[in-house]
């Protein structure tokens, strides 16, 4: 693993929270209660102009979590985005790196997804070290797609999640069956974000399930 070092570029920079520390703690609320009800849509209340290829929920994402003490590593076309990166380093702090496996948060567009097996999945002694995967995606909402259900779902909730190919569905899917090792995942439309924590166990439904 190698640390890259972007130079920051000053003409590509853009305010980040007006408030940090009550916009930060903002936003981290709404991440918290997306983690603890897997599935559950979230609609970000801030209105921020966004760096790039980032999208506003993606961007409030990283403002809230990182910091000079995360690695993060960064999906190709994102990584070359020199308005991400500069941002990232400066708002940030956070070491960009060239390795997923090493990452406490991976970043990317849904089209240039990682090899999910190539993050860290933490281990049996200390299963929340793993990588929590941001992917910033077309489209979210709760159409009968995906059905959910485990720890902060109270029966079971639906879900649709556009722009994932069908080998990270299935490697996501059959990832659980691991658990308490995988990848947390937060997905990321406009101001909506949805959390799947590796806790929720996740089944693909059949196209007549979805029929009134």
């Amino acid at each position: 693993m190698a640390v890259l070092t972007p130079t920051v570029n000053s003409n590509a920079l853009i305010a980040g929270f007006d408030d940090p520390v009550q916009h930060g703690q903002q936003v981290f609320r709404a991440l918290l209660k997306a983690m603890s009800e897997p599935g559950t849509l979230i609609e970000l209340e801030l209105n921020l102009a966004t760096p790039g290829l980032l999208n506003n929920s993606t961007w409030q994402t990283l403002l809230s979590l990182l910091d000079a003490d995360t690695q993060l590593w960064l999906s190709p076309r994102l990584n070359s985005d020199e308005r991400v990166t500069s941002n990232l380093r400066f708002h940030c702090q956070s070491p960009i790196i060239d390795g997923s496996k090493a990452a406490d948060f991976a970043v990317a567009l849904a089209d240039e997804l990682p090899v999910l097996r190539d993050l860290n999945w933490g281990t049996s002694e200390y299963p929340d070290r793993s990588t929590t995967l941001i992917v910033q995606v077309p489209a979210l909402s709760d159409e009968p797609h995906w059905e959910l259900t485990g720890p902060g779902i109270e029966s079971r909730k639906t879900a649709r999640i556009a722009g994932l190919s069908e080998e990270f569905r299935l490697a996501l899917i059959n990832s659980r069956k691991r658990f308490p090792l995988g990848v947390d995942c937060i997905f990321c439309c406009g101001s909506k974000l949805l959390a799947l924590p590796r806790s929720t166990q996740i089944r693909e439904m059949r196209p007549e399930e979805g029929e009134a």
